[in-house]
């Protein structure tokens, strides 16, 4: 009864949100659309893009911008939620919200490695970043070098983070990235149990422990097939932090000779059997799938609780993937069959 009393509205806010996320339908017409125009043009007819997009022209609008806008899309979706919330569910939002952090941040650095843009995010939302953040937003928007983005995150935990990597040696744009994945996720495991308990604390060590494992999965996978790492190196990219694996079969999928010798320890894993059938370039598909259905069922099982939050942010974040990829497509005009068959799944 108390879960109804604190999440009844919100709940029923959220339900109206998620009816409004795009349809399989959606995407079938975008992926039929002869240019990024005409994608545009379709998007404005649908109330949560018509918000960003409203003021946009159509014809000029450059596809890093357009991209930058959708992904916008999930923090109007998060400040819409959070003025709904309560004092103590927006604390638990709050403590979610590190995951938009370190998005921001990243974006940035993609900016500095790839000469990009120096929009950054729009107004709106950096004055809404600013409430919650202690990043100094406006600096960050206009960093055009690593100095200057550490100096943004000076009064944050993200700029310590950075400093900690080897500067003895050339940092890469995925260096940067990857030591904030780390940071985030064990940060989060750490705080967890000082923040939640209980049913929401149960619902959020299964999603997010899942999403650790599976993430190590990928990484590993992806080390010894495309990067022959030293097991130094590979040691590295594991985020410290264990649900289903044991640090045993980490520590042996870490050190595997090759890729053949880690799916068969990979095979023997709690994963094992969901992988056992898994095509080469299906790990990620597959790890979206068992996602979406451990969300899903944390949802339905506790549909007045934190879960109904978090899995609706975890569907509009595969909607965003799905349509920048849907997106990609029409600007380098694929066929649409073929393009549908990047998001299936």
């Amino acid at each position: 009864m108390s879960g109804v009393m604190s999440y009844g509205a919100l709940a029923t806010k959220i339900r109206a949100m998620k009816s409004r996320l795009l349809k399989e339908k959606d995407f079938q017409n975008l992926a039929q659309m002869e240019n990024i125009s005409q994608a545009i043009i379709y998007l404005e007819q649908i109330p949560s893009y018509r918000t960003v997009l409203k003021e946009q022209d159509a014809a000029k609008l450059h596809q890093r911008e357009l991209e930058r806008l959708v992904v916008g899309t999930l923090y109007y979706d998060f400040s819409k939620l959070y003025r709904f919330c309560d004092k103590k569910q927006k604390k638990l939002l709050e403590f979610y919200f590190a995951k938009f952090e370190i998005t921001v941040i990243k974006r940035a650095l993609r900016r500095i490695f790839n000469h990009g843009d120096r929009t950054g995010e729009s107004r709106e939302l950096r004055s809404f970043f600013q409430k919650l953040s202690n990043i100094h937003m406006e600096e960050l928007s206009q960093a055009g070098t690593i100095p200057e983005l550490l100096e943004a995150l000076r009064d944050t935990r993200y700029k310590k983070v950075l400093l900690q990597l080897d500067y003895g040696r050339e940092i890469t744009l995925f260096d940067y990235e990857m030591a904030l994945d780390l940071c985030y996720f064990s940060e989060l495991w750490r705080q967890k149990d000082k923040i939640l308990h209980g049913t929401e604390l149960e619902m959020l060590t299964r999603t997010f422990g899942s999403q650790i494992d599976l993430l190590n999965l990928t990484w590993l996978s992806r080390a010894k097939k495309y990067y022959q790492l030293p097991t130094t190196s590979v040691f590295a990219l594991v985020i410290p932090v264990t649900y289903h694996l044991r640090d045993e079969e980490i520590r042996a999928m870490a050190t595997a000779s090759n890729e053949k010798e880690l799916e068969e320890i990979l095979a023997r894993t709690y994963y094992g059997r969901h992988f056992q059938e898994v095509e080469a370039g299906e790990l990620e598909k597959l790890t979206r799938q068992l996602l979406n259905r451990i969300y899903g069922e944390e949802r339905r099982k506790n549909p007045y609780s934190l879960a109904v939050v978090t899995a609706y942010l975890h569907d509009k974040e595969e909607e965003i993937d799905k349509l920048t990829t849907v997106l990609e497509g029409v600007r380098y005009g694929l066929e649409p069959r073929e393009t549908l068959a990047y998001i299936k799944g």
